[in-house]
């Protein structure tokens, strides 16, 4: 059945409303599991490990949990600086070379801005470890554009100058493809939950009964569960992802003439809250083959009310 082209009002709830997306951050999680160990501490039986064996496993545990944990977040911190980095440059150089064309052949910027606002979409319906992979299409056509501008030999260096920042926007896509696999296998997150439960076990399993011991225990665990969930988000390239998988995005939309855009899900689960008074939002067709691109207006700012079908 076709998709007609007909305005629409998009039933995006507010960021925050969207219960289990929300539940599962990090900040969120770690509360909550202050709450759940400290009701569940009750129900544990006190001493049901010896103090010898207890106090050796609590050792050998910890010892192991913090070099394993500790090794993971120097790799997935490496990773993690390397592509925020990347994803800075090839930005910066994209807005760059849209300002290097529109000096060398202003007649080629319409078919420069339809392109590059297509391949930016595009990077943004996918995860940031996925975007260089998916958008490969709408990067190609990009490139095109580019790549078919007129050779004017009075404009030489602007021409070399634009070449360059292709260049370096290739470069620059390369290796975040390369970075673009998570580090941590599911072999490695067995071992460093099961290390992370022994030190829980042996925590609980050695309780005397006495406050300050279980208050240990509580902090303990809440805080193995976060150092867990740090890992994950760096992992996943999520921590801090506002800034660096949507706002610098926003701020190369903007530069081009066009407005931010945002996938649906991305409103939906509270991970992007948009700024602006307008914005875009690529909503999946029922097949889930394509999206189509909806004007929306923000609900907490001047143009509430403001919905069409622009794509």
């Amino acid at each position: 059945m076709p998709i007609t082209r007909r305005a629409a009002r998009l039933n995006i709830p507010k960021p925050g409303l969207w219960g289990i997306p929300v539940l599962l951050r990090t900040r969120n999680v770690f509360f909550l599991t202050l709450l759940c160990t400290a009701l569940a501490l009750p129900l544990v039986p006190i001493g049901f490990i010896d103090q010898d064996s207890a106090s050796t496993l609590l050792t050998v545990s910890t010892f192991l949990f913090g070099i394993i944990a500790g090794f993971y977040i120097y790799v997935t911190s490496s990773d993690y600086v390397q592509t925020k980095s990347l994803i800075a440059v090839e930005t910066a150089t994209w807005q760059s070379l849209y300002r290097s064309v529109a000096v060398y052949h202003a007649p080629a910027i319409p078919a420069l801005q339809k392109q590059l606002d297509a391949y930016l979409r595009c990077s943004l319906d996918f995860e940031i470890l996925d975007y260089v992979r998916g958008s490969r299409r709408a990067f190609d056509a990009t490139v095109a554009v580019i790549r078919s501008l007129p050779y004017i030999p009075e404009r030489g260096s602007v021409h070399q100058v634009i070449l360059t920042e292709l260049d370096a926007i290739t470069t620059a896509r390369q290796q975040l493809l390369v970075l673009g696999t998570k580090t941590l296998s599911a072999f490695s997150w067995t071992v460093l939950g099961s290390l992370a439960l022994l030190v829980v076990a042996s925590l609980y399993g050695s309780r005397t009964g006495e406050w300050l011991p279980d208050a240990a225990a509580i902090l303990v665990t809440s805080a193995l569960v976060l150092i867990l969930l740090i890992i994950r988000d760096l992992d996943t390239y999520i921590w801090n992802e506002r800034t660096f998988g949507f706002e610098v995005e926003e701020n190369l939309f903007r530069s081009i003439g066009e407005l931010p855009y945002y996938p649906e899900e991305a409103v939906r689960s509270g991970r992007v809250s948009p700024p602006d008074c307008r914005y875009r939002v690529g909503v999946l067709t029922r097949q889930g083959t394509r999206r189509i691109v909806h004007l929306q207006a923000n609900r907490g700012l001047p143009g509430k009310g403001l919905l069409q079908c622009v794509e």
